[in-house]
């Protein structure tokens, strides 16, 4: 007996006998959440050298902060003083040498402005002869300058060794809410440089003047790919375009050769403390006795991010990993961090730690915090669950005003059994005390991997986060976002990218300060980047079977892209917006506002076929368009019956030169690939087992013995 459900290779769509699809992609439109417990853990790796505040430690530490709240004029050599005393009791010191990441004359490459003038979907930066390595985002929040977006982009070449090409740093910025991007900044690193995929991160410190300062940190493997692995910091001064900084962190005690730096992230109070602001940075360090592997996760703070311009030595470094070493070799273990505010002073100002992917741990997402203003090692604090399964990319983000507690934390969660990424879910606090699990989306499997997810939170409002992720799929990326307000999902927009291709880099979030906050999605392709504009779009999950890759002794639909057209409700029925979608996907329109529209398929070896009547679509939720469970689900009953358990019908087959008809053409070009024994994805290859042969031919002549041709309003 056949199954009563259709199995694909990818997305893991479900459909069932005489009924609308069920797509296992499900948006968690519902807010739905289940309360969880921070759970304590006994494992040795959690077991720190605990060291609390005693004596006069605590009022020095109130005292800064009380200062550092009150702004007045002194009292930035006053902290200073007051952080020099403290450092007395618990700096330790970075031993190692530092590397410098930027070459000697970033500063005198001259930069060339780049503009776009499309509205909601801009390019910020495209090259033919270069790849983008990674991508950070952050938005100005105060003036002057409040709104200016900015975007660096690390930029790569392919040649290895010693004297390789370094990577490059782009720094873009837009000051009309991401309508346009200017190349303000270009900057090379030092020879042999190559900066890691997706290992970027990037703060803005912004006190009231225009000298704002952009934080970059990255990780970069020296000599082309051959030497150390090491992670750093880049400093870029707003009001004369000066970089600085540029070292490489030193850990006291770390040995470049058996020491490998990745994944820095970097965190700031600044959002509390206008003026007179910290930085806390964590990196991942995996170490081996050249047998053995040790993750470990190291802290260092910066007191004084004005003064990296001038003077890189400004680290101050713990020197020991914030947990016991996790015996093992892993790709996915990392800790993010976030500066939040719950009032008060020492306790009121934390910094919150989150790990996920470490060996041994990995079905817990595990959370450890400390004092914003001290050096005090983070203290574990306990580990989130709420299922078994595998838990990766965990990126965390806070609102960090006065008195602003909630938390949320993005991760990917992936299926033990079958051995692939199936959501992408969230855990949320509003208090940094309690927490509950929701799922934003789920569905994808080993050929549709949902991917680093990355998050920010709108400074000073509470609740208010914007959440990026990927899935990537043969063919191309699909770039999917979630806005967060009040802590609950408020829109989502199902895929940006309507562009045919993948990236090696993530997307990420934004702000625009428009319309009481608008989002901003940026999101890269193999050799390009670009934004995408606002939190709303037209979106649909969509499903239609090609008849040439319809499996009926399985049930198995295959997939393949399409373009997808939104198309004007009357007469002569214009393209409103195309994307590129798989027929068993979802897709996006993002130029298009709501109202009455068709929609219309065209597969690259199929015929034309139109959705049976227009729809009324808007930007609230998505719409589901199915056309198999029913002939008359096409205009003009114009598809095939496939199956009869359960019952199916696909769009015909076999139009490969795409001009409306399946005729005596098509069979000519079929027949003389199949005698040259032609194969690959190639259009002529209509069961897509990639090779030209008899049965493609026959699917063909089959339908162009019955007339198939377009049929159009």
């Amino acid at each position: 007996m056949k199954k009563q459900k259709l199995s694909i290779c990818i997305l893991l769509f479900t459909l069932f006998v005489n009924s609308q699809n069920v797509y296992s992609q499900t948006v968690n439109t519902s807010n739905e959440s289940v309360p969880l417990t921070l759970e304590i853990m006994k494992e040795k790796m959690f077991k720190t050298k605990a060291k609390h505040l005693s004596g006069k430690e605590p009022a020095i530490v109130n005292e800064m902060s009380r200062l550092k709240d009150n702004y007045q004029a002194g009292n930035i050599e006053k902290i200073q003083g007051l952080q020099n005393e403290l450092n007395g009791f618990t700096e330790t010191k970075a031993v190692n040498p530092e590397i410098s990441l930027i070459s000697k004359d970033a500063n005198n490459i001259k930069s060339t402005p780049m503009q776009s003038d499309q509205l909601t979907l801009n390019e910020i930066y495209t090259a033919n002869n270069a790849y983008i390595k990674a991508v950070a985002t952050q938005v100005e929040q105060r003036n002057p300058g409040e709104g200016t977006i900015w975007v660096v982009i690390a930029v790569g070449a392919g040649d290895v060794g010693i004297g390789a090409t370094p990577d490059t740093l782009l720094y873009f910025n837009s000051t009309n809410n991401g309508v346009s991007y200017s190349l303000i900044k270009r900057a090379a690193l030092t020879t042999g440089m190559k900066v890691n995929y997706d290992e970027m991160d990037l703060e803005i410190i912004e006190p009231f003047t225009n000298d704002k300062y952009l934080h970059l940190v990255l990780s970069v493997i020296t000599d082309g790919f051959t030497g150390y692995h090491l992670s750093g910091i880049i400093t870029l001064r707003k009001s004369d375009l000066v970089l600085g900084g540029g070292p490489s962190f030193s850990f006291p005690g770390a040995n470049n050769t058996v020491s490998k730096y990745s994944k820095p992230r970097i965190t700031s109070d600044n959002a509390k403390y206008p003026v007179e602001a910290y930085l806390t940075i964590t990196v991942t360090q995996d170490s081996t006795d050249g047998v053995n592997n040790f993750i470990l996760t190291k802290v260092c703070k910066i007191f004084s991010p004005y003064a990296l311009i001038n003077s890189p030595s400004q680290m101050t470094y713990l020197s020991q990993s914030i947990h016991t070493p996790v015996n093992g070799y892993s790709t996915e273990a990392q800790t993010d961090v976030a500066f939040y505010n719950s009032e008060g002073t020492v306790e009121g100002d934390s910094i919150i730690f989150v790990q996920s992917g470490f060996p041994g741990t990995d079905n817990f997402v595990h959370i450890y915090k400390n004092y914003g203003n001290t050096l005090l090692y983070p203290q574990y604090r306990g580990s989130l669950s709420g299922s078994s399964h595998h838990k990766d990319f965990a990126r965390v983000a806070a609102n960090g005003g006065a008195n602003q507690k909630s938390i949320y934390i993005v991760y990917v969660e992936k299926g033990f059994s079958s051995g692939y990424y199936f959501n992408i879910n969230g855990y949320k606090t509003s208090d940094g005390i309690n927490w509950a699990n929701m799922q934003l989306a789920g569905g994808g499997d080993s050929n549709s991997e949902i991917k680093t997810p990355d998050i920010i939170g709108r400074r000073g409002t509470e609740g208010k986060f914007y959440i990026t992720n990927k899935w990537v799929t043969p063919r191309k990326d699909i770039i999917t976002s979630f806005t967060i307000q009040n802590l609950s999902l408020k829109s989502f927009t199902l895929d940006h990218n309507n562009q045919l291709t993948g990236s090696y880099a993530s997307p990420k979030p934004s702000f625009r300060f428009l319309n009481n906050d608008s989002c901003l999605t940026v999101w890269p392709t193999y050799s390009g980047v670009f934004s995408s504009c606002g939190c709303k779009a037209i979106n649909l999950s969509l499903g239609f079977i090609i008849e040439g890759l319809y499996n009926p002794a399985n049930d198995s639909a295959g997939i393949d892209i399409s373009t997808v057209h939104l198309r004007n409700s009357f007469p002569p029925y214009n393209i409103v917006n195309s994307v590129y979608c798989y027929n068993l996907s979802f897709a996006t329109f993002p130029d298009a506002v709501p109202g009455n529209y068709y929609i219309s398929v065209n597969h690259r070896n199929s015929i034309e076929t139109w959705y049976y009547q227009p729809l009324n679509l808007n930007d609230s939720v998505y719409a589901s368009v199915g056309f198999y469970g029913s002939q008359s689900n096409a205009y003009g009953n114009n598809q095939k019956q496939v199956d009869n358990s359960p019952l199916l019908f696909a769009i015909y087959s076999g139009d490969v030169n795409q001009d409306g008809t399946i005729d005596a053409s098509d069979l000519a070009l079929i027949d003389n690939d199949a005698s040259n024994f032609i194969g690959g994805y190639v259009v002529t290859d209509l069961t897509g087992d990639d090779f030209v042969d008899g049965t493609d031919f026959a699917i063909a002549d089959n339908n162009a013995a019955n007339f198939v041709s377009a049929i159009t309003p």
